[in-house]
Parts: structure tokens; sequence; C-alpha cells
């Protein structure tokens, strides 16, 4: 669609060259966003179907199945509405299927340790996609004018340098901790590396394979 090619084209082109204003942004803010939720809803299908199996690879033998609490939909689809015995219907029916042998059952059992967590930290996650997606505020308040304010007084190559650097350096940028900075008085701490230098450090680099 069009989200592909404005995306394509912007990497094609030198970094801070394309002209993107305000309201395209967004829109591939958005395009992003909703390709996120998608691999987010993935992992978490998988999840389920991880959770399923440590949850029958844990019945009637005094294990949780990894934590797994599994709750059939209503017909409605919400959560937990089934009935214990559609739940046990469930799972007898895939004991059926599967027929796992008990060394089976104690490798899935182990294998799903956590999983209950590990879903709620997913849902989580799609939660503040979901927040993002729905609140453009989110994504943009505040960040637009600063980010024209300091880029305005840049000419264009300029610009481009600066995020060919911050691309090179992006590891280090990572580390660093905005929030809990050390004094200015304070000994100096190991820290992140910068490279300056792209050209010479790209040469070393194709050098060094």
């Amino acid at each position: 669609g069009s989200d592909h090619e404005a995306i394509l084209e912007a990497l094609s082109m030198e970094r801070g060259q394309q002209n993107i204003d305000a309201s395209q942004r967004q829109e591939l803010i958005q395009s992003i966003l909703a390709q996120q939720r998608e691999q987010v809803a993935n992992i978490m299908e998988c999840q389920l179907e991880n959770m399923v199996l440590g949850w029958i690879a844990g019945r009637g033998s005094g294990g949780e199945g990894g934590g797994a609490t599994i709750a059939v939909k209503s017909d409605d689809g919400t959560p937990g509405g089934g009935s214990n015995d559609e739940t046990e219907q469930l799972a007898e029916e895939l004991e059926e299927v599967l027929r796992l042998t008990p060394d089976q059952k104690s490798r899935l059992v182990k294998a799903t340790e956590g999983v209950e967590q590990e879903r709620r930290a997913i849902e989580t996650v799609d939660s503040c996609l979901e927040a993002m997606m729905a609140h453009s505020w989110l994504t943009n308040a505040g960040v637009e004018e600063c980010a024209e304010q300091f880029m305005s007084i840049l000419n264009q190559g300029q610009v481009s340098k600066f995020l060919l650097w911050t691309d090179h350096n992006s590891e280090s940028i990572d580390r660093l901790d905005y929030v809990r900075a050390p004094p200015a008085g304070a000994p100096p701490q190991s820290g992140p590396t910068f490279v300056f230098g792209m050209d010479e450090a790209g040469a070393g680099d194709d050098l060094a394979d």
C-alpha cells in the first residue's frame, strides 16, 4: 500500500533528506504500531498453545501446568465464561487426541514454567501498543515540537550526518541513563563508547572483513 511505498522511498534516500510532514509521519507511526500489534498477536497465539499443552500435561499429576490458567470462553467470546464441565470436556478431548506419555508430560510441565507471567507481560506490551494507537499524543506530544526546534537550526546535510551518527551509535545511545545521571562532580564511570568519524570506522570494518 501507500505506507509501504513511503517507507521504501524513505529508506532509499539518504538519512534526513526525505520530506515527510507531520501527518505523513503520524500515518507511518500508526502503520508501524499496527504491524507490531500483529506480531504481538502472533506471539500471544503461540503462548496460548504452550499454555494449553502445559495445562494438559499438569492435570492429574498435582502439577500446575507451568502456572497456566485455562478458561473456556463463553458463547459471546468472553474469557472465563465457560463452565467447569466444558473445561473438563476440552481437557479430556485433548488428552485423548494427544495421548502424551508420562515423560512428555513431565517435560512439558517443566518447559511451561512461568508461562503465566510471560502471558501477562505480552498482554501488557499489547495494551501499550493499543494505547499508543488510540491516543496520538502518546507518540508525538512534545516530541514533534522539540525535534523541529532542533532540526530547524541545522541544514539538510548536517541533519543527515547527525542521523547517520545516531544510527552508527544506536547501541551506545540505548545504554545512556537519562533518569539517574551521575552528578557533575562524580568520579568517572565506565559507560558506553561512542564512535566518531564514521567514514574511518566503516573503512576499518571493511578491512576487518
